[in-house]
């Protein structure tokens, strides 16, 4: 572990005072991390800032701030974010706003705020939390945990894995000799999905013969990838979390093609309870 790690503590939209003492209580002589204060202020890191004609109307906080400063946020090894119900609407909008852009590794300092608002966060890209008050020694080996690759860069693709489906109705039956035969861990493709795919290419009707290989290939992924996800939510009745567990497929990655090709999972919920009533 690094002797001294960089912090940006950001000022987030009601905690500017609170955060400067409490940077001030946690000098680098004891807690070996260098503070910063981060304003999330456009206009502190605005390149030029011009004359004001007349009287500027307040505006509310900027939900758009931890985005315009992904770039900037990557001189630290972690971010410290203060959270507390005042500001809790503004932080969900402004991870959510972020997304991917913001690469710098993201602990919420948590006050009085709720068990699910938490984990909402969690899931919106805040890689950890704390509570408040903390403890420097526990805040000292969390950002340094944080500030690895391995446990950052390197999350998304070792934690995305789920383990494979296990569905009794997919259970092959007991052998001759009464061994249980074992279960492939990805399921099949059903055929019809992939003769409705294949289709395309057997009947070229209205296409072009200058089409290159590569966008025929796209086009023909596209089509199994939207007749795949379709199949799935039917046979699971518009249940996301069900479906992508029997592709074996993370939630995220299936709630992404969902959004690639504008589907909905709500139509295969109605259709499956109207069969059920």
């Amino acid at each position: 572990m690094r002797d001294v790690l960089d912090c940006g503590v950001l000022l987030a939209p009601g905690q500017e005072g609170a955060m400067r003492d409490w940077v001030g209580r946690h000098p680098v002589g004891k807690t070996r991390l260098r503070l910063h204060l981060v304003s999330l202020n456009p206009q502190r890191h605005a390149l030029a800032a011009p004359a004001p004609q007349e009287p500027a109307t307040p505006e509310g906080p900027d939900v758009r701030a931890l985005g315009r400063l992904a770039v900037a946020l990557k001189r630290y090894d972690a971010c410290i974010l203060p959270v507390a119900p005042a500001s809790l609407a503004w932080t969900r909008m402004a991870l959510q706003q972020a997304g991917d852009a913001l690469s710098t590794p993201v602990l919420l300092l948590v006050h009085d705020v709720k068990a699910p608002a938490i984990e909402d966060l969690l899931s919106l890209g805040a890689r950890d939390f704390m509570m408040q008050p903390v403890c420097q020694e526990t805040m000292r080996v969390r950002l340094g945990r944080l500030a690895k690759p391995a446990s950052w860069r390197d999350a998304r693709q070792a934690s995305l894995r789920e383990p494979p489906a296990s569905y009794p109705a997919t259970a092959r039956p007991a052998a001759a000799d009464g061994l249980w035969q074992p279960v492939p861990s990805r399921p099949r493709v059903a055929a019809d999905v992939v003769e409705q795919a294949l289709s395309h290419l057997r009947n070229p009707h209205h296409r072009s013969m200058q089409e290159s290989f590569r966008t025929a290939k796209a086009r023909v992924v596209d089509g199994f990838e939207r007749d795949y996800i379709r199949l799935a939510l039917s046979r699971h009745g518009g249940n996301v979390a069900q479906a992508a567990r029997a592709c074996s497929k993370h939630r995220r990655a299936f709630w992404a093609l969902m959004r690639k090709h504008g589907i909905e999972a709500a139509p295969y919920r109605q259709a499956a309870q109207e069969r059920e009533d």
